[in-house]
């Protein structure tokens, strides 16, 4: 991604037809799924590399055959602090993503390490478990579904994607009820119980579903 003389981005440009307005609402979110950086109204930019360039080719066929215009093109900043800046806007909005699902790893873990310490309610909190892992696991999708920025969030990538296995793991050990296996697992791992519990707040009635997804 970063060559000599900077980072080569790839910038595109695009115009469609004002009616019907879901084109427009339809192109949009597109872009925000790639996690593109608006520039200015309707130039969009990411660093390059050879999925961005697949994904914003097939966006300019689609503009097309909407009837619309869109052209790609291959830039390099002047300006090295523009280059910065946007940079950091972008990696920013990646890391905040898979920041948000180990926090709720965490918090998943620390009401698992209540239901160990008392050895029991583990099948009642089964569905629980279930809904929560699921939805971590279409939070962890659509960080990566964003994310192209390749090496610059491989880190905090790896970091979610560790604490999302950790979570299943456990929920597969308290199925079985091996508290032994499960109280290891946490110790393990007390890194991250330790941010569960900070970011777990005093609301004790609140529901563990609530609570884990309330950052969403």
């Amino acid at each position: 991604m970063q060559e000599r003389d900077g980072v080569r981005w790839l910038q595109l440009t695009y115009k469609v037809p004002s009616e019907p307005s879901q084109k427009r609402v339809w192109v949009w979110r597109r872009l925000q799924n790639l996690g593109a950086y608006a520039l200015q109204n309707s130039v969009y930019l990411l660093p390059y590399s050879e999925d961005v360039e697949r994904h914003f080719r097939q966006l300019c066929q689609e503009i097309q055959q909407m009837g619309g215009e869109a052209s790609i093109f291959s830039v390099v900043a002047l300006d090295k602090s523009d280059e910065r800046r946007i940079l950091q806007i972008l990696l920013e909005a990646r890391n905040r993503e898979y920041n948000t699902v180990v926090t709720l790893c965490s918090r998943f873990l620390v009401r698992a390490s209540a239901l160990v310490e008392v050895q029991k309610g583990a099948q009642e909190a089964s569905s629980e478990f279930d809904e929560v892992l699921e939805k971590i696991h279409a939070l962890f999708r659509t960080a990566k579904r964003h994310d192209k920025l390749g090496a610059l969030t491989a880190i905090n990538r790896a970091i979610a994607a560790e604490a999302l296995a950790v979570c299943e793991q456990m929920f597969r050990v308290l199925a079985e009820k091996e508290y032994g296996k499960a109280r290891r697992l946490l110790e393990m791992h007390s890194d991250l119980v330790g941010r569960g519990d900070e970011s777990a707040g005093s609301s004790e009635d609140k529901s563990f579903v609530a609570h884990a997804t309330s950052e969403e």
